[in-house]
């Protein structure tokens, strides 16, 4: 597969931009980001480095959660003559109007995933990412195990999501619920808010609500970030948090820290290496006017790995 990437870089090089080594010669990726949290800064930083390896220049923008930026900046690429886009879209439901600013460029949507209909609506379109209603069964049948072991029938839970305009919050958040229901759990859900992904945000709103003292008992969160935002909000509050499972999503590195210092029970690994460096590898092979490899109805699936307390350390040896 190395081999067969290098070639197909070599060939693209000669016959789009010649082999003079010049930069201003080489394959020019963009690659567009929403925002910058601990995930999405590690999947960039994968594809920064997969495109040094490859001598591909890679100009990266963050849009900041602003879609009509990242729009405007899709499209002066393709009016530079950049060979292909990477995008971490800010809306989902903007997955048609990216396509429209790209012209006749490939894009590879990374991370959060447009609908069925805009994925196949092109040959050159690929989505590279995790199957998001994955991680939230994995994330209740986690809770569900707990409870069931607690015997508790109907817990008290608070639910923090990501964003109303991404479809990988609500996926997560359902796929959980439909899993402790179907368990035979009858939870009763006593919190539930939006928080932009953002450990921040998750913090300062859980705390206002924690004032009250209610009776939680667990905190489902759509990623790490969140989860240790509520963690946290939990400390400071007064409450037990080794009594209270917190769980995530990411298994970023603070993540992973916050499950070895006990702030959170449960995360799910979805890897950027694979994501952010796997963008730029299927770039590229459309651009060799190929299909990628493990590609189905347009999706390249990168599959989660379940992380608690007792697999971190095998899973994760060097951090």
């Amino acid at each position: 597969m190395k081999k067969c990437f290098i070639c197909i870089y070599l060939l693209l090089a000669s016959i789009l931009t010649g082999c003079s080594g010049n930069t201003e010669n080489q394959v020019k990726i963009g690659l567009d980001m929403a925002t910058r949290d601990g995930f999405l800064t590690s999947l960039e930083t994968a594809a920064v480095k997969a495109a040094s390896t490859e001598g591909i220049r890679l100009e990266v923008a963050n849009a900041n959660n602003d879609q009509q930026a990242q729009l405007a900046q899709i499209h002066e690429w393709a009016e530079n003559g950049y060979a292909a886009a990477l995008v971490v879209l800010c809306e989902e439901n903007a997955a048609a109007q990216v396509l429209e600013k790209a012209g006749n460029m490939p894009v590879v949507f990374v991370n959060r995933r447009p609908d069925d209909a805009v994925l196949q609506s092109r040959a050159n379109v690929i989505y590279i990412g995790c199957h998001e209603p994955t991680a939230g069964q994995m994330q209740g049948e986690y809770l569900s195990q707990h409870f069931q072991s607690a015997g508790l029938k109907s817990p008290r839970i608070a639910v923090i999501t990501g964003s109303t305009v991404n479809t990988a919050a609500l996926e997560r958040t359902q796929s959980a619920k439909d899993i402790m229901q179907e368990s035979g759990l009858n939870p009763k859900y006593i919190y539930e808010t939006d928080a932009n992904w953002e450990r921040a945000e998750a913090q300062k709103d859980f705390t206002a609500f924690l004032k009250t003292k209610p009776k939680i008992d667990a905190v489902l969160c759509a990623n790490d970030e969140m989860a240790i935002g509520a963690a946290d909000a939990l400390a400071q509050s007064g409450y037990a948090i080794a009594d209270i499972p917190v769980v995530g999503v990411d298994a970023t590195a603070e993540g992973r820290a916050a499950i070895r210092d006990g702030r959170m029970d449960f995360t799910i690994y979805q890897d950027p290496v694979a994501q952010g460096a796997g963008a730029i590898e299927v770039a590229m092979t459309l651009l060799g006017g190929n299909q990628p490899e493990d590609v189905q109805n347009s999706i390249r699936w990168i599959p989660y790995t379940p992380v608690t307390l007792e697999n971190i350390d095998q899973l994760f040896p060097n951090d």
